[in-house]
């Protein structure tokens, strides 16, 4: 009787979700945040991954102050948290903008939320590129 129970709540769970995403979807502006944010996230890693193939050495230089120089050197497989953090926030944004999608302030939401989803996808990428250009020029 639990299992039954079980599928019987994930189904429901699954259902709503399905009606979340609808919802968001209808939201045309939504739709362009979502293929922006998808653009900046593949890009992203692929930025991390240029910069672990080039590297010859077994450290990496992941941070550069102008007043102090090198502060913050790694291992290279620590180039990909840099892509990774974007995508956690990137989700986080996402399930707080489908919190909100029954309100009725949901379209200003969605663009605070998302358009911060994607300035922060812009000023990571900036950074690795910065990365770059530190450990290869």
């Amino acid at each position: 009787m639990t299992y039954s129970n079980f599928y019987a709540r994930l189904y429901t769970s699954l259902q709503r979700t399905g009606e979340v995403i609808k919802s968001l979807l209808k939201f045309y502006p939504v739709r362009l945040y979502l293929v922006a944010i998808l653009l900046l996230q593949v890009f992203a890693w692929l930025q991390a991954l240029v910069i672990r193939r080039r590297l010859s050495s077994d450290f990496l230089i992941l941070h550069y102050n102008i007043d102090f120089g090198v502060d913050l050197v790694g291992s290279p497989e620590k180039i990909f948290l840099y892509p990774l953090v974007d995508l956690s926030v990137v989700i986080i944004n996402i399930i707080l903008v489908s919190i909100f999608v029954r309100r009725r302030e949901f379209q200003f939401i969605a663009h605070l939320f998302l358009g911060a989803a994607v300035v922060f996808g812009v000023f990571l990428s900036l950074a690795l590129m910065a990365i770059f250009l530190i450990n290869f020029r």
